[in-house]
């Protein structure tokens, strides 16, 4: 088991390691209150939408219950995003195309889940492709997928929402 956790580790290309080290580091930071450019803000979105649609189109079927499944789980992601910080205070910064929010402590914890999720269903597909086709985990890594991405896409559309109101968007 050692032995092919190891060979598992040393397997990993580089890049993955480097993404994870990036997504620790932004999520470090997500923690602290700042102002933060909408440019930077859209980063993780992106990452995990461009990785996602990346998996979706070397690993999957393009058809319509795939298409479905998938935008059911961005929809999802999304909508959980945007609640998890509609309550936090977020206003339209000085500096161009920023906005101040407070610390975000879901941040971390949900890139370190989708980083690890992703992770698994890549090396389970490195190691057995077949089981990644049955139609359960399919679904499983396309619905996943759809929902971290969805999470990230959420946050982002109430940042640039706070951003374009130029007003604090807080409830309660």
């Amino acid at each position: 088991m050692f032995e092919l956790i190891i060979g598992i580790l040393t397997h990993t290309p580089v890049w993955v390691w480097v993404l994870f080290v990036f997504l620790i580091s932004r999520g470090i930071k997500a923690r602290k209150p700042a102002t933060v450019a909408l440019e930077k803000l859209a980063i993780i979105p992106a990452i995990f939408l461009i990785w996602d649609i990346y998996d979706l189109l070397m690993y999957r079927q393009l058809n319509v219950t795939n298409s479905a499944l998938w935008i059911a789980g961005i929809l999802a992601g999304a909508a959980l995003g945007y609640v998890m910080i509609k309550h936090a205070r977020v206003v339209r910064a000085p500096q161009p195309r920023s906005i101040y929010r407070q610390a975000d402590y879901s941040a971390l914890p949900f890139m370190m889940l989708a980083f690890l999720v992703k992770y698994v269903l890549g090396v389970m597909n490195s190691l057995s492709p077949e089981t990644l086709l049955q139609p359960a985990m399919s679904a499983f890594a396309i619905v996943s997928g759809g929902l971290f991405a969805g999470v990230f896409m959420g946050k982002f559309v109430r940042y640039v929402g706070a951003y374009l109101t130029g007003l604090p968007q807080q409830e309660g």
